[in-house]
């Protein structure tokens, strides 16, 4: 399909972001073109011409880099961050979550409660992630886990951005990873009038993930001619690599060198590993098997993370997480985006 674009607008994203393979997969331009021109594949493209309205730009995680006054806001909100390790006390979720399953726990005790209708999440079909708007116990169940490769999440809010009257008094939850947060932070910051970018008003809260890295489709297509990959229960990067359970109990462990080359290009200049943008962050990093590391930053954050454990809907650990592993992490990160810059200056 031909794609139509001037010289800014989507033109920019065009030569900036997607020609340079920095696109993060997170489609939010997709809810910002108001005449729904951007379509998403795995990649965002134009259907018809631009009319250069440049939201999609301004949205984009990867386009303008962080506002000083988001950056500002937030530097605080992690300066005054707590931390702690918590697990979910539902046998459903903890049957079917990566370790803790705090992040499940958590939306399913803010729907429960009547804070939120949704969750915009990852569902998944096939090994692949696909969008979705869970409004059940079950559909947050079929969410939990993680997933290794990007999510359009954000295209599972485009009925919000169409101005359906039978959406206008929704409000949700969202879970995303440091880029996915980060563009619906750009949609929430208040222009000179104060208003916010729809549909992000309809966000009560963000729930940001853990994130190393992320890899290409084509992961799952190479795992699948050495095993039967479709039967796979459960995925999880170690230090050792690619930990792969089956329903039998039986593991399979792909090795860094060997998935290393599936790794996202655009993740390689990503310099954020706690989602520092979300109210809460939570990861596996830090707490010991079966526990999640949680970071609860915001009043929002904190109202809805005391309101589950207050409830029953978690527990927490009662030995703290292993910050040290955390500040190294982030550390190395930084440092692999530091490596990289300097090898294109040489």
């Amino acid at each position: 399909m031909q794609e139509h674009y001037p010289s800014t607008g989507f033109g920019t994203l065009q030569s900036e972001i997607l020609d340079r393979g920095l696109c993060t997969g997170c489609s939010i331009c997709t809810i910002m073109c108001r005449l729904e021109n951007i379509a998403f594949d795995g990649r965002p493209f134009m259907k018809q011409d631009c009319v250069n309205c440049q939201l999609c730009t301004i949205v984009c995680p990867k386009a303008n880099g962080v506002s000083p006054v988001l950056q500002k806001e937030w530097e605080s909100h992690n300066r005054y961050a707590l931390i702690r390790s918590a697990r979910s006390t539902d046998e459903g979720i903890l049957k079917v979550c990566q370790d803790g399953g705090v992040t499940t726990a958590l939306l399913w005790y803010a729907l429960n409660k009547g804070y939120i209708n949704g969750a915009a999440v990852s569902g998944v079909k096939d090994l692949n992630p696909v969008p979705l708007i869970a409004t059940t116990y079950e559909e947050l169940l079929s969410s939990a886990g993680v997933r290794y490769s990007p999510s359009p999440t954000h295209q599972a809010l485009l009925p919000l951005a169409r101005n359906n009257a039978n959406y206008r008094k929704i409000r949700l939850g969202l879970v995303g990873t440091p880029c996915q947060v980060l563009a619906l932070r750009n949609m929430q910051m208040p222009d000179m009038e104060g208003v916010v970018l729809e549909p992000s008003d309809h966000i009560e809260f963000i729930i940001g993930l853990f994130c190393m890295e992320q890899f290409d489709g084509e992961l799952i297509s190479y795992l699948g001619k050495k095993m039967d990959i479709q039967k796979a229960k459960k995925f999880k990067i170690t230090k050792e690599g690619l930990n792969i359970t089956f329903p039998d109990g039986s593991k399979t462990i792909v090795g860094h060198d060997e998935i290393n080359k599936f790794v996202r290009y655009n993740c390689r200049f990503c310099t954020d590993f706690t989602a520092m943008y979300a109210d809460i962050s939570v990861g596996s990093a830090g707490s010991g098997n079966g526990w999640t590391t949680v970071i609860i930053k915001s009043d929002i954050g904190k109202k809805l993370y005391y309101g589950a454990l207050k409830e029953g809907f978690i527990v927490e650990n009662e030995k703290n997480p292993n910050t040290g592993m955390i500040e190294r992490l982030t550390k190395r990160k930084m440092k692999q985006v530091e490596n990289l810059k300097k090898a294109h200056d040489n």
